[in-house]
């Protein structure tokens, strides 16, 4: 394992985002460009009034909805819900109306199901949001639009989801949380920085170990849901054809512990917020009765604050698929079927 280990290097890298300083200063950018902008928005938002706030994405964006809406149910006074895009386009939710603001992502800015999400909130007269880079059909098409051009795509959305979250709490919620939150989000650039300059051993050593594995199954709860959902989602099956599957900790004992047996490798991803109690116990069931267990915990990052874990956790994931990609000859760009297969 050593004398593999020693053979990956970040110059084995295919081009990606993880090296350098491009994390960091991406980051940075979309907060001095866009929270100003941000508080805006929601100033006019909540002048004629805030009734209910929709999030909408597909894939990474519709990963990273959950930590935010996790934050606002617990310090918001207003209420939230998160689709996936055709889901909110057949649902066409009856409360829609000019009071409820419709918050939608795509790094494309064409993706089918949210451009039709955007006509449905425009034709009930709900303000929309968009993240996306500049000049996107998605940004053209919505009210207004926040914009990055960093190619840590999902990290970007993840943040200006946090950015509404933070706006949406002092507005309507918890003054004190909203202060911790914009505390903790002012600090994040460096912080993530340095988390991601620390854990780029460990994901060797995980794809080392694990490369030749052919699935996984994901556990999480509160804001770590929705990473465990992107790396299965969007980076175990659609960048390393692996398969993957991804449960909510609170439903480990519902039936999902059943496939609990030697040898079937599980990737466990542990907060220092209220949930973790809930994803320990999953964890001791299947530690217990033999799960080859990974466990990513933020309790390992000594100081960094429970409601970022979302970021800090994606770092040792986002190295372990990279060299996993170059060990297994399937460079995490490939493709079979997304974009070059009629869907």
């Amino acid at each position: 394992m050593e004398q593999t280990t020693e053979k990956l290097s970040r110059e084995t890298l295919e081009r990606n985002y993880m090296v350098g300083s491009t994390i960091r200063d991406g980051l940075q950018d979309v907060l001095d460009r866009e929270t100003g902008r941000l508080a805006q928005i929601m100033d006019r938002w909540f002048a004629s009034g805030v009734e209910h706030l929709h999030l909408v994405g597909c894939g990474g964006s519709r990963a990273v909805l959950e930590p935010a809406k996790w934050l606002m149910d617990k310090f918001s006074g207003v209420p939230v819900d998160a689709y996936t895009g055709w889901e909110f386009v057949t649902r066409d939710p009856y409360r829609l109306n000019v009071h409820t603001p419709v918050v939608v992502g795509s790094h494309s800015g064409t993706t089918e199901e949210i451009i039709a999400s955007v006509a449905v909130a425009h034709r009930k007269s709900a303000p929309t949001l968009s993240f996306s880079r500049a000049g996107t059909q998605l940004s053209d098409a919505t009210d207004d639009a926040l914009i990055y051009s960093s190619p840590a795509t999902n990290l970007s959305k993840l943040l200006m989801n946090y950015m509404v979250a933070a706006e949406m709490i002092e507005r309507s919620g918890d003054a004190g949380a909203a202060r911790e939150l914009r505390g903790a989000l002012k600090n994040l650039p460096e912080v993530l920085h340095e988390v991601k300059e620390q854990t780029d051993e460990l994901g060797k050593q995980l794809a080392v170990k694990y490369h030749g594995r052919k699935g996984f199954y994901l556990v999480a709860a509160g804001p770590l849901s929705g990473l465990a959902y992107q790396f299965a989602t969007c980076n175990l099956l659609e960048m390393q054809w692996k398969h993957a599957s991804v449960y909510n900790a609170g439903e480990w004992a519902h039936g999902p512990l059943e496939i609990v047996e030697d040898g079937v490798p599980f990737i466990f991803l542990l907060g220092t917020d209220e949930s973790r109690p809930v994803t320990e116990r999953a964890l001791k069931f299947t530690q217990r009765h033999g799960g080859d267990c990974v466990v990513l915990d933020l309790a390992d990052f000594p100081n960094l604050h429970p409601w970022i874990a979302p970021f800090a956790l994606h770092m040792p994931l986002e190295w372990w698929l990279l060299y996993m990609g170059v060990l297994n000859e399937h460079p995490i760009s490939t493709r079979r079927y997304m974009g070059l297969v009629e869907y």
